[in-house]
């Protein structure tokens, strides 16, 4: 029997006769002795069967030569995410299975769970993630680290770290949301939705990514989106789009294949804010507000006898909307809080209305 009680978890995945072991049950009153005689190797073991079984779906047909190399990238890569905090110990599983689909394995996997694990990818900033579903018939606002708004519909989820990254803003989500992202070209956003991988800068978007759909698409509203396939087998065709305002996008999952076309409205998910545009001229405050709040489905607490003199007039674009209530608040000279679906507004009131 070999010296096992030294192995690593790259020297499981390696050996032949235990891969045979996982995928065809050969030899099983040796591995069973194995397990037994080797219980500190429990974790290694059963992390090993975990990544193999992965890429059962296609192993038997892919020659060894390149089923070695590829496993040789996927631990290498396991062996960064060694380094990042215990409570995450886990995470190089998960960082394996997204490289295995980036590189072809993805086709069982994706059989199996209808989002792939890419929180392991989130984890890498070093950052506590955050994860928020909508459970409500409400939409829901989550206003991101860096100030960009997300509107989540009932059942969609996204996942974030607590502080992004210095070079890059990355977020998971899985449903259907719109999105005001803040712009900072220095540090591009992310957002990963089932097989699509969508970067921006700063821009509105809607994205319809749910797990049961065979397909995910994406329109925009304002600025350019750079869109891309995730996961791609070895068809040709389009895996790269770059889109404009009222133009949409459908990635088709079972083919891989991108399709874009033009649009009238950039109105995928049904939302007011979708096809809304702020435009103020001399308008009180309070219908202001009212906007906003049909808009991005908040409460805006504010005094309407004190602010009754105040008027707006300004064209707001696709600025999140803490940008938004700081551009409002200077005008007419008031502060605000923010909390979740929840907005306070501090006015000393108008003394002379625009």
């Amino acid at each position: 029997m070999n010296n096992y009680k030294n192995f690593e978890l790259k020297d499981w995945v390696e050996d032949p006769g235990f891969r045979r072991w996982v995928y065809r049950g050969e030899d099983d009153a040796y591995w069973t002795s194995v397990l037994k005689n080797t219980p500190l190797q429990a974790e290694n073991i059963e992390q090993a069967r975990e990544i193999l079984l992965m890429v059962r779906g296609e192993a038997d047909e892919i020659p060894e030569q390149e089923l070695a190399s590829r496993k040789a990238n996927i631990l290498d890569y396991i062996s960064q995410e060694t380094q990042i905090r215990s409570w995450w110990r886990r995470s190089w599983l998960q960082v394996a299975a997204v490289l295995l689909l980036t590189m072809g394995f993805g086709g069982y996997y994706y059989k199996r769970h209808s989002q792939p694990p890419y929180n392991a990818v989130l984890a890498q900033s070093g950052s506590r993630i955050i994860e928020i579903v909508n459970t409500n018939e409400a939409v829901k606002l989550v206003t991101l680290p860096d100030g960009s708004s997300v509107i989540l519909k009932k059942a969609a989820k996204i996942s974030y770290p607590a502080s992004f990254a210095t070079d890059k803003r990355e977020v998971v989500m899985l449903g259907e949301a719109f999105f005001e992202v803040q712009k900072n070209p220095e540090q591009p956003f992310f957002i990963y939705a089932g097989e699509m991988l969508t970067q921006v800068t700063g821009t509105s978007f809607s994205i319809k990514a749910n797990a049961a759909d065979k397909q995910v698409q994406l329109v925009v509203k304002t600025g350019v989106v750079d869109i891309s396939v995730i996961r791609a087998g070895n068809e040709a065709g389009n895996r790269h789009v770059i889109l404009n305002p009222n133009q949409l996008v459908t990635l088709d999952r079972n083919s891989s294949q991108l399709a874009k076309k033009d649009v009238d409205e950039p109105v995928l998910i049904g939302l007011p804010i979708e096809s809304q545009y702020f435009k103020f001229k001399k308008t009180p405050v309070k219908d202001v507000f009212l906007a906003l709040e049909q808009a991005y489905g908040v409460h805006i607490h504010f005094d309407k006898q004190v602010t009754s003199r105040c008027n707006i007039t300004a064209k707001l674009g696709d600025e999140p909307i803490r940008e938004k209530m700081q551009m409002i608040c200077e005008v007419i000279g008031a502060k605000f809080e923010m909390q979740d679906n929840a907005i306070a507004v501090f006015s000393n009131g108008c003394d002379i209305t625009d």
